[in-house]
């Protein structure tokens, strides 16, 4: 293993650790994805259930008990909250992923820029690393943003709830 080889190591461990948070981050969010839109589901699967009548046909909402009405009012209200958040959350994990592209065409950069010698891809790998970073710092803003409203829904039904039979 030669200097130039250590030196290309030692240039990578930065974006690679990028990378790797990246990675990590990107996981975490995908599992929230999932779960809203398992929620979403449920909530669809759950009004579809409360305007089907007795012999399938589908109940005006003025034709379904109180409580039913209640709770229809709450899944139109939530869900767009959810929509949105599952939208956000999207776009934050398609965000990330486009830094962790970016950070791993860096470390590709450093290792030809070692092995070449060459101040201009050297520039082009710094640039990647610099490009790739704030790109991740976008994706964890977008995912930090999302994950402060999503306290609307839940909000939403609790106060809705406390708010029953008053």
């Amino acid at each position: 293993m030669g200097l130039t080889a250590i030196n290309a190591i030692s240039a990578m461990v930065a974006p690679v650790v990028l990378l790797t948070v990246g990675s990590l981050i990107s996981n975490g969010l995908l599992i929230v994805y999932s779960s809203l839109g398992e929620r979403m589901r449920e909530m669809t699967r759950e009004r579809i259930e409360i305007l089907t009548g007795p012999d399938g046909e589908m109940l005006d909402v003025g034709a379904v008990k109180v409580m039913s009405r209640e709770r229809l009012d709450e899944i139109q209200h939530q869900l767009p909250m959810l929509l949105r958040r599952h939208r956000m959350t999207r776009a934050s994990v398609l965000v990330i992923y486009a830094a962790i592209g970016i950070l791993a065409l860096s470390i590709i950069c450093i290792a030809i820029a070692v092995g070449e010698d060459t101040e201009t891809i050297a520039r082009v790998a710094l640039a990647f690393v610099l490009a790739g970073t704030i790109i991740l710092i976008v994706g964890i803003g977008v995912a930090g943003i999302s994950m402060a409203k999503s306290a609307d829904a839940i909000t939403y039904a609790v106060e809705r709830t406390l708010s029953l039979g008053r």
